[in-house]
């Protein structure tokens, strides 16, 4: 303890010294105790499946069948919850069967949690090629399910959709991120 305050003794005046050199206004708390450095943010449940409801948005169609859908996943429990990484995506055929899943689209960017609080959305992309200008062959399939499982959930969700796609294509999800679709 007489360690930490000989290192508040030293890092605090040098703390307010940048702040005062950089223009900021300085403001100094009441009392300071080392409690005040190392409380521990509470962590936030993951949102299991029951915390969530899920909404597909519009597909946006770019040049050579280039598809991009997002599907919106809104809190409707009463606490926040946690999504971080990616959900799984799959394609099922009129049977229910898995005929296709997806793949986890690379990024540069740091994948970061999107913590919800009730009433809130996070979202990610489904990105396909529907077999645009230059494809050859006959016309992709289309399918009228996809079952959606998020990141710790045990139960998948399973909508009613349209998409089509072409087999040996992109078919990949991005992460799950916090807000409104772009």
């Amino acid at each position: 303890m007489k360690t930490l305050r000989m290192a508040l003794a030293v890092i605090f005046p040098a703390a307010v010294w940048v702040q005062f050199a950089a223009g900021r206004e300085v403001k100094f708390p009441n009392t300071l105790t080392s409690k005040s450095f190392d409380a521990p943010q509470p962590r936030t449940r993951p949102c299991a499946r029951e915390d969530l409801s899920i909404k597909e948005g519009e597909t946006d169609a770019a040049m050579g069948g280039v598809r991009r859908t997002p599907f919106v996943l809104t809190n409707i429990s009463k606490s926040p919850c946690t999504l971080e990484g990616y959900a799984s995506v799959e394609l099922l055929n009129k049977a229910g069967a898995l005929v296709r899943r997806s793949t986890k689209q690379k990024s540069d960017d740091a994948i970061t949690p999107a913590t919800l609080e009730p009433g809130k959305t996070a979202w990610f992309a489904l990105n396909f090629n529907a077999g645009g200008a230059g494809y050859m062959g006959k016309p992709c399939p289309t399918y009228k399910q996809v079952r959606i499982t998020t990141p710790g959930a045990n139960r998948p969700f399973v909508l009613r959709t349209d998409i089509q796609t072409c087999a040996k294509t992109d078919f990949e999800v991005t992460p799950i991120v916090a807000g409104a679709p772009e």
